[in-house]
């Protein structure tokens, strides 16, 4: 089920959907250029591949934690957002902000548009490496003890999404929450658990429709309300406090 939580106020969902709507806009811009330039990619990859579908997110995320008034405060995006790590020298995150100079909170966005069983699969293994890579940094005293971690998944709602998923015949018992679990439910339960685990301090899960253009989230406990509080509180009084340690 999917639908509407919290107590957003009609500021904050102004605020998102002016965020999906560029979502959206960029999205069909970037498949128009492929098809323009002969290049058409399989199912709608073209579409989020363009790299600037997400900086409606990105904004919104920056103009939040510019709101709660922290003081020397540096944004860094993508190749300029780079974390050294344990498993490899460093990664890029999509958004890094530090205070001080010294990083405070590393936010990764991620992005689905068709081929949901791949995607979704390629991109839990890859949230998964850049999460546990950071952690394991912080417990060799890599990286700083302070640094939260934050992920976002933006998805489109299709049927696809949101139709039931069978889980197949893999080795072993498979978890009876994803017994009939859409894709987009699916995403939720990753991101809760990923909460749950410590991988994450935060985790928001949003689903995108064109017409009219909106979004809609599978679970509050991943929801916009959830994510915002526990952004703001991750700095109390200006300043960066301590992420919770595993």
């Amino acid at each position: 089920m999917i639908g509407e939580w919290g107590n957003m106020t009609p500021g904050e969902r102004a605020r998102i959907n002016e965020a999906v709507g560029y979502w959206v806009k960029a999205k069909q811009a970037q498949g128009q250029r492929s098809r323009d330039g002969g290049r058409a990619q399989e199912g709608t990859r073209a579409q989020v591949t363009g790299g600037t579908h997400l900086n409606g997110v990105n904004k919104l995320i920056i103009d939040e934690i510019t709101a709660i008034g922290l003081a020397d405060v540096e944004f860094r995006l993508h190749r300029r957002a780079v974390l050294a790590g344990w498993y490899r020298s460093s990664k890029a995150w999509d958004l890094l902000v530090l205070q001080r100079g010294l990083p405070v909170l590393a936010v990764e966005y991620k992005s689905m548009a068709g081929s949901e069983g791949k995607n979704l699969n390629n991109r839990a293994d890859e949230v998964f490496g850049i999460a546990e890579d950071a952690r394991e940094a912080e417990r060799r005293g890599i990286l700083p003890p302070n640094l939260r971690r934050a992920y976002i998944y933006v998805l489109e709602v299709t049927p696809a999404v949101e139709g039931p998923v069978d889980v197949g015949k893999p080795y072993g018992k498979p978890d009876p929450v994803f017994h009939g679990a859409s894709y987009l439910q699916r995403v939720a339960i990753m991101c809760e658990r990923m909460l749950e685990s410590g991988l994450y301090h935060l985790a928001w899960v949003l689903a995108v429709t064109r017409d009219p253009v909106g979004f809609v989230e599978p679970s509050p406990t991943v929801g916009w309300d959830a994510f915002a509080v526990e952004l703001r509180r991750g700095f109390q009084a200006g300043q960066a406090v301590l992420a919770p340690q595993d």
